[in-house]
């Protein structure tokens, strides 16, 4: 009967259910110094299939806000400060990682793991795919508006009859997150875990900031009988200057992709009720 319980809890042992609160931020063309004023919240949950002591399996879905503002950019950043521009995102990200522990990790609390000459505590790496959507937006004389139909760097010609045929930028991206973490084992069902994940991303439009400014005659797109391209590509007049964004120069810079982070606290639950007899 003991053995028989024991093959149940094997397959439950591996099996760890679990969620966790971050703070995230952004990196890129309107965050190119790596500041961390400008963070959000985010959070999610996730499965881990731990395949032995040092390995294992995590599939999970997670959720960020990200925003980032030129005006909140030091003032020795004259330019960046003039651009005015300003967005802020909704990401849903679905993923699917690796992780090794650095030491022979097992569930269980302090006492029992060492006895058993086990670790509760081990810190752990992990990388692995994502696939990801975003909703990038701005405000405009207190109007929330989507960035991806204007078409702010020219990428749609609203002139053309058929709209759905002109290809501005995908709101699905692929990425590839990895990064560290810590993890503790309270007792033989609950792990305490701090990590930091950041991505790659093959997408520089997660801010709407790519090009260089383009010709008025690309930027048509109307909504309530004013031309919201136009006025959304260049924000430089808001500040009562001179617009800087004449055809040509530089917008953004499409050298580097765009990136989002978190840095989380997360608990995991494993259905785990007996230990089997080790020999």
């Amino acid at each position: 009967m003991m053995y028989f319980l024991c093959a149940l809890n094997l397959s439950a042992q591996v099996s760890e259910y679990g969620f966790f609160a971050a703070t995230t931020n952004y990196f890129g063309d309107l965050n190119p110094n790596y500041s961390f004023k400008q963070n959000r919240a985010g959070g999610g949950v996730f499965y881990r299939y731990n395949i032995n002591n040092r390995m294992a399996l995590r599939a999970g879905v997670s959720y960020a806000w990200v925003a980032a503002s030129d005006a909140k950019l030091s003032t020795a950043q004259p330019y960046l400060t003039a651009r005015n521009l300003d967005f802020q995102s909704n990401i849903t990200e679905l993923s699917a990682l690796f992780e090794i522990n650095f030491f022979d990790w097992e569930q269980g609390g302090s006492t029992l793991n060492t006895i058993k000459k086990k670790k509760h505590w081990t810190p752990y790496l992990f990388a692995g795919i994502g696939f990801y959507h975003f909703k990038s937006s701005t405000t405009y004389e207190g109007v929330k508006y989507f960035l991806e139909p204007v078409g702010t760097e020219g990428q749609k010609d609203h002139n053309k009859l058929n709209e759905k045929t002109q290809s501005g930028y995908s709101p699905y991206a692929i990425s590839i997150p990895f990064g560290g973490g810590v993890k503790w084992s309270l007792n033989r069902n609950w792990t305490l875990q701090a990590e930091v994940m950041t991505r790659k991303t093959f997408n520089d439009n997660l801010d709407d900031v790519s090009q260089k400014y383009v010709d008025a005659s690309q930027l048509n797109y109307y909504k309530d009988g004013v031309n919201l391209s136009e006025i959304l590509s260049d924000r430089s007049s808001e500040l009562g200057i001179v617009p800087i964004g004449y055809p040509g120069k530089q917008r953004g810079s499409s050298k580097d992709t765009d990136r989002f982070n978190f840095y989380s606290v997360g608990i995991t639950y494993t259905f785990n009720t007996i230990k089997c007899p080790t020999f």
